[in-house]
């Protein structure tokens, strides 16, 4: 039989939103509180921008004056606050199975032992994803190697240092598909072709003309609504309203929907299609001690308005644990 651990709180996910309410939860008196992540490293997105000559910095400090930051620098501040505190951190930690009601959950460590955590509340911060090419429902064509997404082109980039593709072709035209287009000039890669499934991009002027400073991308829109992907080992272009657009490599963006799998696994109740997470009241999902911080709550946020969040849900978390017969201290959050 498992042993189970039990703490206040565990968070799930180990980025902007979760660090942020571990910290708060922290200030304001709780003592026993776990934060898991199932990579090697905390920060989240953040961490995979890396910061390098010639770099971009694509995450801005709104609470700092607007200063744009290279992302590895924001995430090692969100690290720096982390390690002040007490909370325990659990890396390369997957969760890989909850009991919603019991607030059981089941980790897979580095060590490849399971491990039960039990708390008495949980706090989902897994982020979100982006949808795949059949989930956006109007891309179609054959699956050819070369089709990347962002996370998997950043892993390239910035982790091993190669340019998987010179002429670039970006499927989606909000703010992430724009900084990818920089980031590959930068890289070395021509100046890509960015298509939609709108008229215009829906990343903002502002943010535009931020990353002309290093590419200037022809964008398409997409009046026909679909796009056929071309190729049969490897990418050789798209077919876009009749017309054959040749690329050798494909970034799909944006698009982003919230990690909710470990919700739906322990009937968590979940809106299927927008895979959103049903929340009651402030935070709280459908299964009592539960909550849910960032991106997982839906829509696209930066990483900053993801760290206030985190440490606004803790307000409510603290709140629910103070109507619980537990011994606690509680203090006021310091600003």
């Amino acid at each position: 039989m498992i042993a189970t651990k039990h703490f206040n709180v565990l968070i799930i996910g180990a980025g902007p939103a979760g660090i942020g309410a571990a910290i708060a939860l922290s200030k304001r008196g709780i003592k026993s509180i776990a934060i898991i992540e199932r990579n090697d490293k905390l920060g989240g997105i953040p961490s995979f921008y890396k910061k390098k000559k010639g770099g971009i910095r694509t995450f801005v400090r709104w609470s700092r004056g607007g200063i744009p930051v290279f992302g590895e620098d924001y995430a090692k501040w969100l690290e720096k606050q982390l390690v002040k505190t007490k909370v325990q951190i659990e890396l390369q930690s997957q969760v890989c199975n909850i009991d919603a009601k019991k607030k059981i959950l089941t980790l897979v460590n580095n060590e490849k032992r399971e491990v039960n955590y039990s708390a008495d509340a949980i706090i989902m911060a897994c982020g979100s994803r982006e949808e795949t090419p059949a989930e956006r429902g109007w891309l179609a064509g054959s699956r050819p190697v070369r089709v990347l997404f962002t996370k998997q082109l950043l892993r390239l980039l910035d982790g091993n240092h190669l340019l998987p593709m010179n002429n670039p072709l970006i499927i989606g035209s909000d703010i992430i598909g724009y900084a990818v287009a920089a980031k590959l000039k930068a890289a070395g890669a021509s100046d890509a072709i960015i298509v939609d499934n709108c008229s215009k991009p829906k990343c903002g002027f502002f943010e535009r003309l931020y990353f002309r400073m290093w590419s200037n991308p022809n964008y398409k829109g997409l009046s026909a609504k679909s796009i056929e992907v071309i190729g049969n080992k490897t990418v050789t272009g798209v077919m876009f309203n009749g017309e054959n657009i040749t690329c050798d490599g494909i970034v799909v963006c944006g698009v982003l929907i919230p990690n909710s799998e470990l919700a739906l696994n322990g009937n968590i109740k979940v809106e299927l299609h927008s895979r959103q997470l049903v929340v009651v009241k402030d935070y709280q999902l459908s299964e009592s001690g539960w909550f849910a911080t960032g991106n997982m709550l839906g829509g696209f946020h930066g990483a900053e308005w993801c760290y206030f969040n985190g440490r606004r849900v803790a307000r409510t978390v603290t709140n629910y644990l103070s109507n619980k017969p537990m011994n606690l201290e509680f203090k006021n959050e310091k600003r």
